[in-house]
């Protein structure tokens, strides 16, 4: 991973072996792309002349923005079609240039804990499910750190053990960790059985009994799926069942009201960043082909009977 400062987010502008930080502090939006007038300026022909945005949301959120530009821009493979709420670590691709997102630890925690401290340990591969975490835990006051998606766990949790700051519980996406998922489960439980782990799905909408099974040999205490965005007051009732079961975890009653309010509040989020969608462009009138031209005279004398008419 690419070392940053841990004092204020950036974009970090990578191509080839040149790597450029930009800070992104002063403003509240900043574009992207080749001509000079862009904040973040990049020199990649694939580029066009204003090829994307970055705009910072309230709570300390960041939201790419393609403008419609003529290669895309791509995050984990995809190409981009709306507004995408960004994580630490995200990679946008532009031709051969990367923009990667680089998020300060404070907006990564939940609670009043720090990093090192913090109750529960999330691995979260997409960024808006993570949040919608985030936000749950955070309405209860529970300390949290989102940690980068390629840490090493067999590596991280024994430094944690060592400092004596290993977490209580690991929320883990299956798609960070893909087919190793329930092996490194099956590790953590048998290394560290007083580290409990859920696993959820950050694609799934629901979850066949035959995963389920899988991650209680694995030694999952819980599988839950994703949560079901952008209504999620529509789907409390889910949001509910999974809540309960960190709370049951951690040894705690859940605060609906709590609850409620945070969502209310993250899903008028997730509506600003809906606005953030550019118009499509404009199609281009076609233009009469030579033969069409030849069979009804002159062009310009049928534009001036258009004209006329």
């Amino acid at each position: 991973m690419i070392a940053t400062s841990f004092e204020i987010p950036q974009l970090l502008i990578q191509m080839g072996s040149n790597c450029e930080p930009f800070e992104l502090q002063s403003g509240l939006e900043w574009t992207v792309g080749r001509h000079p007038s862009n904040p973040i300026q990049l020199g990649d022909r694939c580029a066009s002349r204003q090829h994307a945005k970055l705009v910072r949301l309230q709570d300390h959120h960041y939201c790419y923005v393609d403008l419609n530009s003529r290669n895309g821009s791509k995050l984990r493979g995809r190409s981009i079609k709306s507004p995408v709420l960004l994580q630490n670590g995200d990679r946008i691709k532009i031709g051969d240039t990367y923009l990667i997102f680089q998020d300060i630890p404070t907006h990564r925690t939940t609670g009043n804990g720090t990093p090192d401290k913090a109750q529960v340990l999330l691995l979260q591969a997409d960024a808006l499910q993570g949040k919608i975490w985030q936000t749950v835990l955070q309405s209860q006051t529970i300390d949290s750190y989102w940690e980068s998606a390629d840490i090493d766990l067999k590596a991280y949790l024994p430094r944690r053990v060592a400092s004596g700051s290993l977490p209580q519980l690991l929320v883990l996406d299956t798609h960070i960790l893909g087919d190793q998922t329930y092996e490194v489960c099956a590790w953590c439980a048998q290394t560290f059985p007083q580290l409990k782990i859920i696993v959820n799905n950050s694609q799934e909408r629901q979850i066949l009994m035959s995963e389920r099974q899988k991650a209680a040999q694995a030694g999952c205490l819980n599988w839950f799926p994703a949560f079901r965005e952008p209504k999620l007051i529509d789907n409390i009732a889910g949001i509910v069942v999974q809540a309960n079961g960190v709370m049951n975890i951690l040894g705690g009653t859940l605060r609906q009201d709590k609850l409620f309010t945070a969502l209310k509040s993250f899903e008028k989020l997730l509506g600003e960043v809906a606005t953030l969608q550019p118009p499509p462009k404009p199609v281009a009138p076609s233009q009469p082909s030579p033969a069409a031209a030849d069979q009804n005279g002159d062009l310009t004398q049928v534009t001036h009977v258009s004209r006329k008419g």
